[in-house]
């Protein structure tokens, strides 16, 4: 009961706390099978989560063994169908029970039931696949010794955000082209270690295609940065805030393949663009998404903003005190980057919950009806709240970069084609 609960949370809940979710090629998820989904991992919960929130058919989920550290939290977890894999750092005598774990697996494939496993088997908050471990592997031919021949579906999902720790970023899910087992098993019939290793190097190509990787992490500031400059150019619809579109995945991967096969020369040169066109930001005191943008200093998105205001100040008003408690929270309680948005995110969506439901209570228990009707208008005053405040801060910059004397903006302008022109030389 508390997964669908959840999961039904989190369909509304993600909408809030990223601005966009791309989630695209979901028609390659095989009907009537087991399936396992195979998943990068860049932050601690996020990544699971936000897939099997999207996904309709019940997800069994394998996350890491060291958070089940209490009967309370093993309880709660396992009404959220998470189950415990344990590795060597969690100690020696936990591994015994990862049998159990497996044992579990294997009867939920053969009950044609889908697993979520992340297959790099760690998490680091980065843009870069790190190297898949066998347990996707083991698992799936383990279900196969264990209960006969199973029609075993095997699907690799990339996970990629534009900042995962950042409120009102964006993230993209792209799901591969599916492994059937069956067309390994002469494979593992001859030689079990080659097939574990051929399904796990299949499992590395296919998130290949689909993981924003960076080669060096020298690269990870600027390049990241420039990334932020380029989505700019992307005058980005606020609803619907779920889409199948691949566009944006497709340019960043493009960007950051087109920088990796770059020369140490090519990319000074590139960093050095960078370096100068922000240089000038700078000096004029000036946003990038206005240059970019300016349109969005209009007489129409002027009015929206006039008619807005009073909306916007009770939908911020109703609707604060989750967003700064989960703030609050993570910024005082997480020591790794990798576990501030999985805990911002859930302590927004339960203190959201409790605060909603107790007003809807009180509302209905005392009879009335002012304070119904503000409670059930609460959430769409707040989202209203959120468009409100980016359209404004996009209004302000377009505003800013439009007062400049024309030879500053003309600079700027100049300066930001050159760099695009110093990244397209590689095409």
């Amino acid at each position: 009961m508390l997964y669908y609960v959840v999961k039904y949370l989190g369909w509304v809940g993600f909408r809030v706390f990223f601005r966009k979710i791309y989630y695209s090629n979901r028609n390659k998820i095989p009907k009537g099978k087991p399936v396992i989904f195979a998943v990068n991992h860049p932050t601690a919960f996020m990544d699971p989560v936000l897939v099997g929130t999207y996904i309709w058919p019940t997800v069994h989920f394998i996350v890491r063994g060291d958070i089940f550290n209490s009967k309370t939290v093993r309880a709660i977890l396992a009404s959220l169908k998470m189950y415990p894999i344990f590795r060597f750092r969690d100690g020696y005598s936990n591994l015994k029970n990862n049998q159990a774990t497996m044992d579990f697996c294997y009867k939920t494939l053969k009950d044609g039931k889908n697993i979520l496993i992340l297959a790099e088997g760690q998490t680091k908050h980065e843009k870069r696949l790190r190297p898949i471990q066998k347990g996707t592997a083991r698992m799936a031919f383990g279900a196969i010794d264990k209960y006969g021949e199973l029609d075993i579906v095997v699907l690799p999902v990339g996970v990629n955000y534009t900042n995962s720790h950042q409120f009102r970023s964006e993230v993209m899910m792209d799901f591969g082209e599916p492994i059937y087992l069956k067309d390994l098993m002469p494979v593992y019939e001859e030689n079990p270690r080659k097939a574990v290793k051929q399904l796990t190097d299949l499992i590395a190509v296919e998130l290949k295609k689909r993981v924003i990787h960076i080669d060096d992490e020298a690269d990870d500031k600027w390049l990241n940065r420039l990334l932020e400059i380029q989505r700019n150019d992307i005058e980005k619809s606020k609803i619907p805030t779920l889409t199948s579109s691949d566009t944006l995945l497709k340019r960043e991967f493009e960007t950051v393949t087109r920088v990796n096969q770059m020369d140490q020369l090519e990319k000074e040169k590139l960093k050095s663009a960078l370096e100068e066109y922000q240089e000038n930001l700078e000096k004029y005191e000036m946003k990038d998404e206005g240059i970019a943008q300016p349109e969005a200093n209009s007489l129409m998105k002027t009015i929206y903003l006039i008619l807005g205001f009073i909306p916007f100040v009770f939908g911020a008003i109703f609707n604060s005190l989750p967003l700064w408690l989960g703030k609050k929270v993570a910024d005082d309680k997480v020591k790794k980057v990798e576990f501030y948005s999985s805990i911002r995110y859930g302590v927004m969506l339960v203190s959201y919950t409790i605060i909603w439901f107790t007003f809807l209570v009180i509302a209905m228990a005392t009879g009335n009806g002012v304070l119904l009707v503000l409670v059930l208008l609460a959430p769409f005053l707040g989202f209203h709240a959120l468009f409100f405040q980016e359209t404004w801060e996009k209004w302000k910059a377009a505003g800013a970069f439009k007062k400049l004397a024309q030879d500053a903006r003309s600079a700027l302008i100049e300066k930001r084609k050159l760099l695009f022109e110093h990244l397209d030389r590689k095409a």
